[in-house]
């Protein structure tokens, strides 16, 4: 019984969190920390126009060496050795998902990146190929494609796609105000 007791005590004794260094919060430390936070609520279209002109420099990069970039991703799915092979700085990696090319409708995950890639196909007009950003709702990222054409027979070829996470975007959005 006096095992019990003991037993009884010790658990009462570590609820009480003597055993940690972890402490109550008083009434004015909390007001002054709530003080210091604040929840701003972005739009849609405010996360889309921060993530637009990142996404273009990153592409631009892709542009670049696009055809290196397309045999290197060939060769391997590395992202951090596709990272360094485009030269993106640590502000670009931060904010990149995944970069893929796609000519096969097929190896695409994302429904509406599918959509993108059949609408391309069906453009018979090049000079309409526009870039296309996307928030993908209930995944918490940015969708970035851009076409890729055959200039010699004038038609689509394939889609560059740059996933973005949402989340890093909103923070460059906070530190940019």
């Amino acid at each position: 019984m006096k095992f019990f007791y003991f037993f009884v005590f010790l658990i009462l004794f570590q609820s009480c969190d003597a055993f940690t260094d972890k402490r109550a919060v008083t009434k004015e430390e909390f007001y002054e920390m709530k003080d210091n936070v604040t929840i701003t609520k972005v739009t849609e279209g405010q996360i889309l126009e921060v993530a637009t002109p990142k996404a273009q420099k990153i592409y631009q990069k892709i542009k670049n060496k696009k055809i290196e970039t397309i045999d290197f991703l060939k060769q391997t799915q590395n992202q951090q050795k596709l990272y360094q092979f485009l030269e993106l700085d640590s502000t670009e990696i931060d904010i990149i998902e995944k970069i893929t090319y796609h000519k096969d409708i097929s190896k695409i995950e994302y429904k509406k990146e599918k959509q993108i890639f059949e609408a391309y196909q069906n453009i018979t007009d090049t000079t309409l190929f526009q870039e296309n950003l996307q928030l993908l709702h209930g995944k918490e990222k940015i969708l970035y494609n851009y076409p890729n054409f055959d200039a010699k027979a004038n038609k689509f070829d394939g889609i560059w796609s740059i996933l973005l996470k949402q989340k890093q975007i909103i923070r460059s959005l906070k530190k940019k105000k």
